[in-house]
């Protein structure tokens, strides 16, 4: 048996193998075709990753025709059964309870029960407590996940009657934190509602404001990277922000995990608290407008432009970015990628309407804000919260 959760509970124990037939998926269609007037729901790793943890995933963004599944001699994954990474996103151990029969894409593997001994839900659960990169090897490139060593993992197995409870519990636990997510979002949809009820949408313009240049109404520039030959150019003096710190949920930047001493923030570009930073390089064109404000003075790589404000409202002029990220992308100049250089990032036209109902928009959006660290404050410790119920479900002691 492979161990990979430290479960001290007093209960039997057996393999992943006995309780589950483990099956791999298809290699997903290549031609638009296959989803033309979609019946079958059809997952990708992406369908999982939207939830990361889901107990019930009966959506799926695209469908395959009745056609194309009957001459793909697909296979049915049946509803009940439990999604996760087999191959290149091991390390985010998302984890999805199938809620409809589905057609599962090569990347993911399906555990399906075949065992009267342990109910979907705890198993479920107690995988959602289990690190799959303790199984990973590398083929091709790509972290996977061998289904000979999938079948040797340990389960505990205490009674069916204490499964259901220990589910029920946990379930009521993620409940709350699935309630204070939701919270969240909704603080996030209402920040939009309120830029479009006063001003409109930036890209139409229904209600006439005039236009600005960015250059004409802040600073832009451009950031860069200090000679990584000099290793004394990094430290802790400075962060040194990149687009992952940017495509995030937050309002504003994500603590950096590298950062530059005083001689590299000499050689490199900084901007105060209260700018906006915008990735304009990017792998992929969906990746450029990302935006996040700045709450401290930080340094910045190439990929990112940095727009300091002089003649508008910060907080204004982030959320027009966040609603007209087309504006953004319109810009780009590298096809299947994405690159907006500085000049071209300084052309970019955003509405200006009067600072004083820029200023009322951005006292309400701070207010917001603040509400919003008190509930992702709270977030933190349900999520505390949750983790140590599961550490006491596992070790018997609920």
């Amino acid at each position: 048996m492979i161990e990979l959760v430290p479960t001290l509970g007093r209960w039997p124990r057996t393999t992943l193998g006995e309780l589950c037939d483990i099956r791999g998926g298809f290699p997903a269609p290549q031609d638009d075709a296959a989803f033309e007037n979609g019946e079958v729901p059809f997952v990708r790793m992406k369908d999982v990753g939207r939830h990361h943890l889901t107990n019930n995933l009966c959506e799926t963004e695209q469908l395959l025709n009745r056609a194309h599944f009957e001459q793909g001699r697909y296979q049915l994954t049946p509803r009940g059964s439990i999604l996760m990474p087999r191959s290149g996103s091991v390390a985010l151990n998302h984890r999805a309870v199938l809620k409809v029969d589905a057609v599962v894409v090569s990347h993911l593997c399906a555990l399906v029960p075949t065992s009267d001994k342990v109910t979907t839900d705890f198993l479920y659960r107690f995988l959602c407590l289990a690190d799959m990169r303790k199984l990973t090897k590398k083929t091709t490139g790509l972290d996977s996940i061998a289904f000979s060593d999938l079948r040797l993992v340990a389960v505990p197995l205490p009674t069916l009657a204490e499964q259901r409870r220990i589910a029920e519990v946990l379930d009521r636990a993620e409940a709350l934190r699935t309630k204070r997510l939701a919270a969240l979002g909704q603080f996030d949809s209402l920040t939009q509602s309120i830029f479009l009820d006063l001003f409109g949408h930036p890209i139409t313009n229904p209600k006439g404001w005039p236009r600005k240049r960015i250059a004409d109404i802040g600073k832009v520039i451009t950031g860069n990277t200090p000679p990584r030959a000099n290793p004394g150019y990094y430290g802790t003096h400075i962060e040194w922000i990149k687009s992952d710190n940017i495509n995030t949920p937050h309002y504003y930047l994500t603590k950096a995990t590298e950062g530059l001493s005083e001689s590299g923030k000499a050689v490199a570009r900084s901007v105060p608290g209260g700018s906006i930073l915008v990735t304009c390089i990017a792998g992929s064109p969906e990746c450029i407008g990302n935006a996040a404000m700045t709450d401290r003075e930080v340094a910045f790589n190439q990929q990112i432009n940095a727009f300091v404000p002089i003649k508008g409202d910060a907080h204004f002029l982030y959320a027009q970015m966040l609603v007209g990220k087309r504006l953004i992308q319109e810009a780009s100049t590298a096809g299947m990628k994405g690159m907006v250089s500085k000049g071209r990032f300084e052309e970019i036209m955003l509405i200006h309407p009067p600072i004083e109902l820029q200023r009322e928009f951005a006292r309400r959006v701070t207010a917001m804000e603040a509400l919003k660290t008190v509930q992702r404050a709270s977030l933190a410790e349900l999520d505390a919260l949750f983790a140590t119920v599961q550490y006491l479900a596992f070790r018997g002691e609920l």
